[in-house]
């Protein structure tokens, strides 16, 4: 039986709901007012737009940022207390001259062909302000906890700062391994050493104080809405929780010209461009002392809270022949929160007109799927009514989504989804499915909805696709034993809402955008086809494994692998720990395609840093032995995927066939050569699940160039 199937069963959701009632388990937020703030937006009063500081950039002379990255406080709710968060401040932003800091700050605007060049300065405290599971350290000891008592591992306080979709040299990517901390300590396995030659961080500045990094991005990439989060290994999760993230745009000439065919004006210069961040949370209240009494994070009200208990009644373990007891704090499978947050804030409301928008979502969760529609609010208490016996939405759909974008910049061409169909797990289908990581480019046009509000509404399971009811919050959830009253949180179906009001310029133009993006988007490896495509001819192929097992407490965890069984420590499964001698190791230059086998319960969004991704096919199988044996057709990509990806869908049960090409990028002379890495030799950049918890423990993998 595995964990789903526990958490299905009657038995085991009745033994769960009994102990609830005697026990502490899950913290949850005290109940919030929806829609009672406004949206964000991006600049002046709002999320902080970084500027340059003014410097020429050390060793390249190129356009300079500086950032701190640190701890502060931030009103994400009315009726919550300051919470704290940890995040990044630049030593300037658009329109403001002395600014807080605010959640989610640090917005990069930057142009193709333009390099920039950034120092981050590490000031987090000494003392994580969540529970921190030193146990863990996957990488750093291979999950064995009897080699915890030796971990060297980054601590509470070390950074990573990873461009999530950039073209970078591998020196700046902001791997695991390239943590840093204020004092000075950095990775064992890459910039560690005093030569500038072999220090990452000296080779671009070596004027760099203790607890400083030094970033260079090429910026050599079509227009795209990319962005930048921690990536220490470790704590990782904990540091994308706690706020250290933020959007990184890209413009480019094909993008501006568009904008007189129907293209909103850019964020920049006021135009109705929003880029819209979405998480999810839990918040600490008053009663977290008596209900969660082992809870060492911050506990002031309103902080954020984590799971640091691992459960075994909400999550499945095994002995493992282990000795050791389970640890507290823990890591854990995934982190569902139970209130939703759009740009930083919980559940606001967003006055527009009634025009076209661009929309530049993200999903910055850290496990969860969403399911994105739009229904007019028909003024009940909750906004949203249903259907008793389906649970869907009995309101008016909303304005449908026109995806011009993903990832890797335009489609190929334009697709239209329908706003209004809820998630269906016989098809795997939805409105607007969204993995944690993947960006959608998106037009909405509300000319129609004048006087109205339109909900933006998700009801993707969770875990995805079987899911547990618990992690399902919304009035008149039969399955989750948190009675959500209507208007207020916990809501995990309700994100935001828009009120429209009516056009105050003139109407837009006419909407000319070509039939097709092709001229602004890097060329094909394959054709771009919603027909299920083979590996080309003469391409080698890798057979990869997603997979799932148990570590030596006995905890659930995720790991890549190979179509080869690792000849110890892997018992049946395919897995591999990070540490692990690396096996993807492609050639710069080559093109390969992957495909990964998913043998796992769950549906992963498998993220590749340095190169984008074609997905050319899907199949479903029933049986692996080094070679999957299908049981049913290929199918294509969906036609939100004709264009290029880094975040990519893989869904349990079936078979995902990618292409890729393994270009380094151009770097000035100045920093040539770029030095190996001292741990594998070469380029080392990373594939992982960007479900967050997955990737440290451990599903992620070296991939080095060589």
């Amino acid at each position: 039986m595995n964990r789903r199937q526990f958490l299905q069963s009657s038995a085991g959701a009745a033994a769960f709901l009994a102990a609830r009632q005697r026990t502490y388990a899950f913290y949850q937020t005290t109940p919030l007012r929806k829609f009672a703030q406004p949206l964000r937006g991006a600049g002046p009063g709002g999320i902080p737009v970084a500027l340059p500081d003014g410097s020429a950039a050390p060793v390249t002379g190129v356009t300079h940022y500086s950032m701190k990255i640190g701890p502060y406080t931030d009103k994400l709710h009315p009726d919550l207390g300051p919470t704290a968060l940890l995040g990044y401040s630049p030593s300037a932003a658009l329109g403001e001259g002395n600014y807080p800091t605010r959640h989610l700050g640090g917005i990069i605007i930057a142009q193709k062909g333009v390099p920039i060049q950034l120092t981050f300065t590490n000031n987090l405290p000494p003392t994580h302000i969540l529970p921190v599971d030193i146990s863990n350290a996957m990488m750093a000891v291979g999950g064995f906890p009897e080699a915890a008592s030796g971990f060297g591992g980054s601590g509470h306080n070390a950074a990573s700062v990873h461009l999530h979709g950039g073209l970078v040299p591998w020196i700046s990517d902001g791997g695991p391994m390239s943590w840093f901390t204020p004092a000075g300590a950095k990775s064992g396995y890459g910039p560690s050493v005093a030569n500038t030659k072999t220090n990452l961080f000296k080779q671009l500045n070596s004027a760099l104080a203790p607890g400083q990094a030094e970033y260079y991005y090429p910026n050599a990439q079509s227009a795209r809405m990319m962005w930048y989060h921690d990536h220490a290994h470790d704590i990782t999760r904990l540091n994308a929780y706690a706020g250290i993230a933020s959007a990184y745009i890209i413009r480019d000439s094909f993008e501006s010209n568009l904008r007189s065919q129907g293209l909103p004006d850019f964020v920049e210069n006021g135009g109705r461009e929003i880029p819209l961040v979405i998480q999810d949370k839990i918040f600490v209240g008053a009663n977290i002392a008596a209900l969660d009494p082992t809870w060492t994070g911050v506990s002031t009200p309103g902080s954020l809270w984590y799971p640091h208990v691992y459960e075994k009644g909400r999550w499945k373990s095994t002995g493992g022949g282990s000795t050791f007891p389970m640890p507290n704090p823990s890591c854990i499978p995934e982190m569902f929160g139970d209130t939703m947050l759009a740009n930083g804030t919980v559940y606001p409301d967003g006055a527009v007109e009634a025009r076209r928008y661009r929309i530049r979502l993200l999903n910055a969760t850290q496990a969860r799927f969403l399911n994105l529609q739009l229904y007019v609010d028909d003024g009940s208490p909750d906004g949203i009514t249903l259907n008793p016996a389906t649970l869907a939405p009995t309101n008016a759909k909303g304005p449908d989504f026109l995806v011009i974008g993903t990832e890797g910049g335009f489609l190929s061409k334009p697709v239209s989804v329908k706003s209004n169909v809820p998630f269906n797990p016989k098809t795997m289908q939805g409105s607007l499915l969204t993995a944690p990581g993947e960006r959608w480019d998106l037009l909405i046009d509300f000319s129609g909805f004048a006087y109205k509000k339109i909900i933006l509404y998700n009801d993707a399971p969770a875990p995805f696709p079987m899911g547990d009811p618990r992690n399902d919050y919304f009035p008149g959830a039969p399955k989750n034993p948190t009675i959500t009253n209507p208007g207020f949180g916990p809501n995990t179906r309700q994100i935001m809402r828009f009120t429209v009001n009516p056009a105050t310029g003139p109407d837009d133009p006419p909407l000319a955008l070509p039939v097709d993006f092709l001229t602004g988007i890097d060329a094909p490896l394959a054709p771009w086809s919603a027909a299920p495509l083979p590996p080309p001819p003469g391409v080698p192929v890798r057979i990869l494994t997603l997979n799932e097992d148990y570590d030596s407490w006995g905890r659930l965890v995720q790991r890549l692998g190979t179509s080869a069984q690792p000849a110890k420590g892997g018992g049946n499964s395919y897995g591999r720990n990070y540490m692990d001698p690396s096996t993807e190791n492609p050639k710069a230059g080559s093109t390969e395609v992957w495909q990964i086998v998913n043998l796992t319960a769950d549906a992963h969004p498998m993220h590749f840093h340095l190169v984008n991704v074609q997905v050319l096919q899907r199949q479903p199988f029933n049986s692996f032995n080094g070679t999957p044996n299908y049981n049913g057709p290929a199918t294509g990509p969906d036609p939100t995927e004709l264009g290029w990806k880094e975040t990519v869908k893989m869904y349990p049960g079936t078979v995902t066939t990618v292409i890729m090409k393994f270009d380094l990028p151009v770097m000035p002379a100045s920093l040539l050569p770029v030095p190996s890495s001292l741990r594998t030799g070469g380029h080392e950049y990373v594939w992982h699940c960007h479900i967050l918890e997955h990737e440290e423990h451990d599903m992620m993998r070296p991939m080095v160039v060589i």
